[in-house]
């Protein structure tokens, strides 16, 4: 397998084609971008607020939620809008990553084989994968690294330190097997949305096709976090900086200057947002690229058995060809030639 022509292959493709990124990329990236934002700043200050830092009376959750409640009991009238945004934006942040990518990984495969693709055909192939592929991903999320990072915190800020070190081989525990299953089943999204299988059939046959080519998963998965890993520092980059504007600019108010410079920083602030958004969605169309580029690759490759009789053709330059004395090939069969 030619690791650098399926790199090389993928972001000619991601970068040919742009409304991918657009339809299937970008929105999918800024929801989960912006409740990624929101889970920070709350992991931030619910342990400010914990007995760790502050011992405050009440958890920051209790917090947000009475803060909640007294907001609406005096704007009545933003109440309903305000729950309904919430919730159509709880519901997209759950459907509309997995609906996205079984769309985008369809019009890559359709694609790469010569069919006719695009972005209405990708959704529509995609619509017919969406459920089982969203049965995986509530399967899966169990040992995604968000809910170690949850639990962590949780038993954090609400057990202490003192339990959390008593826990710790568990979670590194948790955290290896975590990554082991993930590696393992690294094909099951490919197999539910080109080959249609279930969600237990396209488990089985992704750990099978891993442990079968065992080398190129692990170097393709290596090659991908260098690349993701690397992206994302630019990411954040680009967000640090109107975070410190924001920083700044919410400083400034406390002292009494303008607001009008609170929303300069806070329009720049939500540019950042929509920056990083953006490459996030290029980093997905890419990495949906190559994974589904090594998918056809490595399922095109017809495995052998062991009870399988290999033919001559497949071990020529072992027996059958050989290097001559002048530098000519000679493919004439041997005899064993003895004299009377």
């Amino acid at each position: 397998m030619n690791y650098k022509q399926i790199i090389s292959d993928s972001w000619r493709f991601t970068q040919n084609n742009k409304k991918l990124i657009y339809w299937f990329g970008f929105p999918p990236s800024l929801i989960t971008t912006t409740v990624g934002i929101g889970y920070i700043a709350y992991q931030i200050f619910a342990f400010k607020s914990s007995d760790l830092f502050d011992n405050a009376e009440h958890s920051f959750s209790y917090d947000v939620l009475k803060y909640a409640w007294a907001f609406m009991q005096a704007n009545a009238s933003w109440s309903v809008p305000l729950v309904i945004t919430a919730v159509t934006l709880l519901i997209l942040y759950f459907l509309m990553p997995t609906l996205f990518k079984a769309a985008a990984i369809q019009a890559i495969a359709r694609s790469k084989n010569g069919q006719k693709s695009g972005v209405g055909i990708g959704l529509k192939y995609g619509l017919m994968a969406f459920l089982p592929l969203l049965e995986y991903h509530l399967l899966t999320k169990t040992f995604s690294w968000v809910s170690m990072l949850t639990e962590s915190s949780f038993v954090i800020r609400n057990l202490g330190m003192g339990l959390f070190q008593m826990l710790v081989p568990v979670f590194i525990v948790i955290f290896i097997l975590s990554l082991f299953l993930t590696l393992l089943f690294t094909f099951s999204d490919l197999y539910i949305v080109i080959d249609d299988e279930g969600v237990l059939s396209s488990m089985r046959k992704s750990a099978k096709l891993v442990i079968m080519n065992w080398q190129h998963t692990l170097l393709i998965a290596i090659l991908m976090m260098i690349i993701g890993v690397r992206i994302i520092v630019q990411a954040l980059i680009i967000l640090l900086i109107p975070a410190i504007g924001l920083f700044v600019a919410g400083y400034l108010t406390t002292i009494a200057i303008g607001t009008p410079l609170l929303v300069v920083f806070a329009g720049l602030g939500v540019l950042g947002i929509l920056i990083g958004a953006y490459l996030n969605g290029v980093v997905d169309i890419f990495a949906y690229a190559v994974w589904t580029f090594t998918f056809l690759e490595l399922t095109a490759e017809k495995e052998v058995s062991a009870r399988e009789v290999v033919s001559a053709r497949e071990i020529v330059g072992k027996d059958v060809i050989e290097q001559s004395v002048d530098g000519e090939l000679d493919t004439a069969p041997k005899t064993d030639i003895r004299e009377e």
